[in-house]
């Protein structure tokens, strides 16, 4: 995964917190526009990483410092949010670049759903609903993420154990194959 670094210097420390939410946000506007704001002094917000249209992965938070991303609570429907603690302090926020009614493009999906990985092991972050969040599910009045459907991420997301291989049933299969050579 091929990252780009474009610093952003609205962050803080953790104050001794770690990463145990993804918080997953759409930027309300179009590349490069929102990474030059996210980057901005004068727009006070930030996320650790912006995902572009073209697929492309922009850090701009190192994940060991609070990016400001989601610390305004507003009606949350989270139920994971400690109380009295900002939650830019333990969580990672992504940015797709995307206005609230567009849906990725394959490029931006498939770096998204690689970051996201990479986060949770990382972090050791579980990929479920619990861990994973939108931006809405702590501030009410955002849209964010659009229509990026955390269930459908999580779904995605969720590697299936296989079933356990059947060696009689492999056996059988080989030699019916022989006794047809």
């Amino acid at each position: 995964m091929n990252i780009i670094k474009s610093p952003s210097p609205n962050f803080g420390e953790r104050n001794g917190f770690k990463p145990e939410i993804i918080v997953t946000h759409c930027t309300d506007g179009t590349y490069p526009g929102d990474l030059q704001w996210l980057t901005s002094i004068q727009s006070q917000v930030s996320s650790h990483y912006l995902v572009a249209p073209d697929g492309k992965i922009h850090q701009l938070v190192s994940e060991d410092k609070a990016a400001w991303h989601a610390g305004l609570i507003i009606n949350p429907t989270f139920q994971g949010l400690k109380p009295g603690i900002n939650p830019n302090l333990y969580s990672i926020g992504i940015e797709v670049s995307l206005i609230p009614m567009a849906i990725m493009t394959e490029p931006q999906k498939k770096s998204y759903y690689e970051l996201m990985k990479d986060i949770s092991i990382h972090w050791n972050i579980p990929i479920d609903r619990q861990h994973d969040i939108g931006h809405k599910e702590i501030r009410s009045n955002k849209t964010c993420p659009g229509t990026i459907n955390l269930d459908t991420v999580v779904k995605d997301l969720t590697v299936v154990s296989p079933s356990p291989i059947d060696k009689n049933s492999i056996k059988k299969q080989i030699v019916e194959l022989l006794d047809k050579l």
